[in-house]
């Protein structure tokens, strides 16, 4: 198996939380809490699942809790998912019960294709998160304990 990458992904277990940003061009299962951006080739949320911050994705499967942007080619929330930020998708299936407080935006495939690759250049990687996103980032960190 030398030289083939590993279809096994990263798993973010409930009872972990990581504060920062995730970038990895593999598959990412997170069931605790990340505090920060994630992005990755394919995400999939569980219902006890929360991310504070963008996502940023090929295939993004939700049933937890975003609190930021989605930006992916193909995008289902599931039931459970509460998704507070906007969802850039080509592809958009929502279940019944899903709750959603933001814009969804329909765009062009290849625009995405082309985000994604810059992304993935850990030197370029162009921010994640919305300037509302960042201002209350900066408000919440200047809140006392």
């Amino acid at each position: 198996m030398s030289g083939s990458k590993s279809n096994v992904p990263s798993i973010i277990s409930s009872n972990l939380t990581v504060t920062g940003n995730m970038v990895t061009d593999g598959d990412v299962q997170i069931d605790g809490t990340i505090d920060g951006d994630v992005h990755s080739k394919q995400i999939t949320l569980g219902e006890s699942g929360v991310v504070n911050g963008a996502i940023k994705a090929d295939l993004a499967r939700i049933s937890g809790t975003v609190n930021g942007s989605i930006t992916a080619r193909v995008v289902e929330l599931g039931r459970t998912a509460k998704i507070t930020g906007d969802i850039n998708h080509f592809s958009l299936a929502i279940e019944p019960g899903a709750y959603i407080q933001g814009q969804m935006t329909h765009v062009d495939e290849q625009k995405l294709k082309s985000s994604a690759q810059n992304g993935a250049d850990k030197r370029a990687t162009p921010s994640l998160v919305s300037e509302s996103d960042k201002k209350a980032g900066e408000t919440a960190k200047s809140l006392p304990n």
